[in-house]
């Protein structure tokens, strides 16, 4: 009898320990000497993982990583910079794969407990955003990561996080998706054209949020005047930088994997857009996939833009009609379809994309003036947008003649400069296209005895009139 009552005490003991993890009862920590024992060891792998001390520290963050799985949201993420940090220090090829299969086994416990890690922190967790760092992870320290997994993995993690997904995941899914193409053409063909819709779609949902946070502290940064409003709005500005590479990345990886340059899109859709004239979803996939690779000169583009807009009116459709007017040398009509597009679309990128398609259309008439204000509709919309600066800096120089002397004329040209330099300042991904600019309108500009003569100095302001009339500074 006493074995039997031994036993059963055992068998609690063992029970109530297991009920001390947090997951079976609200005590994250343990209860007793289990919570002292889980609050030392978090301070022990805490302070020695910020040394450094990164053998020390894994012992102790096992502890709590196998024994206490939802006491702190740090546990995954300390979890993470420690197995990295191991991973990278050791030579010794055994260990260096257990931590890396304990690195993939942190993101499924995350995963698994996501809803009650999520109970204790403010900040969004989610189970796609966990599997989107297991992605990455797997494709850079599992040696010969399997192209399959890599892709499945980053599938399912776009697919859950969409416009969520972190850019650097979005990116990465669009190359696995094309080396899968590149592998098998004849399986993966189809897929890699919705994979690119999808791709391109997300990281515009992307580059939208972080323009919107933007105006948000830049906003309140007027209101406060406080510096930490404007620091944040910068760095929410160096995201779109990143951001916006990704999207580049994005385009490459699918021109690049050869699945369809727009010769080949042409060919693929002109003889079915006719058979699905009345397939609002096909006729749209069409239209997004050659608007986003700018194959807006191609018939299949056009028709099926003309049958979409009939049939639902569209941003997307009204652009890609706009283009057949335009083409066809109907420009005003052009003009009205590209105004309905503009006030049809609802993403902040897209919506300024589409103002500086419409202001290059208006350039290319040489109506320099409806392009500037169509360019600085634009640049109202993505602050960060430096492509309708060097376009509005081109009609400055196409036009730059307002007075009757030349060398007033001339002083234009610090004007292009002026915009040129903001299209830098506010873009990086510009910076090369507008130093080209740069270093051929700098030697445009007036000799300075000349503007002496009149009476003008470097460092003074100018104002150029006619139809520009901007104030510059004299260089």
């Amino acid at each position: 009898m006493k074995k039997h009552f031994l036993l059963i005490v055992s068998l609690l003991a063992g029970v109530c320990a297991f009920a001390q993890n947090g997951i079976t009862n609200p005590h994250r920590f343990g209860q007793g000497e289990d919570s002292v024992k889980c609050v030392q060891a978090i301070s022990l792998y805490s302070v020695n993982l910020k040394n450094k001390n990164y053998d020390v520290a894994y012992e102790n963050w096992k502890t709590v990583f196998n024994n206490y799985p939802v006491a702190r949201v740090d546990t995954y993420t300390n979890g993470e910079k420690l197995l990295k940090a191991l991973i990278a220090a050791t030579t010794d090829e055994a260990k260096k794969a257990a931590y890396v299969n304990e690195l993939m086994a942190l993101y499924d416990q995350q995963i698994k407990y996501i809803d009650k890690l999520q109970e204790i922190t403010k900040t969004p967790l989610s189970a796609g955003g966990v599997l989107g760092k297991r992605a990455l992870a797997y494709i850079s320290y599992v040696p010969k990561a399997s192209l399959d997994s890599a892709y499945n993995m980053l599938a399912k993690s776009v697919d859950m996080e969409k416009g969520q997904s972190e850019y650097i995941v979005t990116q990465q899914f669009m190359k696995m998706s094309a080396q899968k193409y590149k592998a098998n053409k004849a399986s993966h063909g189809e897929k890699i054209i919705q994979d690119y819709l999808d791709a391109s779609t997300y990281v515009v949902e992307v580059l939208d949020k972080y323009n919107e946070r933007i105006g948000y502290y830049e906003n309140r940064f007027k209101e406060t005047n406080d510096p930490k409003d404007s620091i944040r709005a910068d760095g929410f500005g160096k995201m779109i930088d990143a951001a916006r590479i990704a999207r580049s990345n994005i385009d490459a990886y699918f021109i690049n994997s050869g699945a369809a340059s727009c010769q080949d899109l042409d060919t693929i859709y002109s003889s079915k857009i006719e058979a699905n004239k009345d397939n609002i979803d096909y006729l749209n996939k069409v239209i997004s996939v050659m608007s986003m690779l700018k194959c807006t000169e191609e018939d299949s583009y056009l028709t099926a833009s003309e049958y979409a807009l009939a049939i639902q009116p569209t941003a997307k459709a009204a652009m890609g009609v706009g283009f057949r007017y335009f083409k066809k040398g109907e420009v005003e009509k052009a003009m009205e379809l590209f105004d309905q597009a503009i006030n049809l679309e609802t993403s902040v990128t897209n919506k300024a994309e589409m103002c500086y398609k419409a202001a290059v259309a208006n350039y290319s008439q040489k109506k320099y003036s409806d392009a500037r204000k169509y360019a600085l509709k634009a640049i109202e919309l993505n602050s960060k947008y430096g492509m309708p600066y060097i376009l509005i800096a081109q009609c400055y120089a196409a036009a730059p003649n307002w007075h009757s002397e030349p060398v007033m004329n001339q002083c234009t040209y610090y004007a292009v400069l002026d915009k040129l330099y903001r299209a830098k300042a506010v873009d990086p991904s510009v910076a090369k296209d507008a130093q080209k600019f740069i270093n051929s309108y700098s030697t445009h500009t007036p000799k300075s005895d000349e503007l002496f003569m009149r009476g003008y100095n470097k460092g003074q302001t100018i104002k150029i009139g006619g139809w520009i009339n901007e104030t510059t500074t004299i260089r």
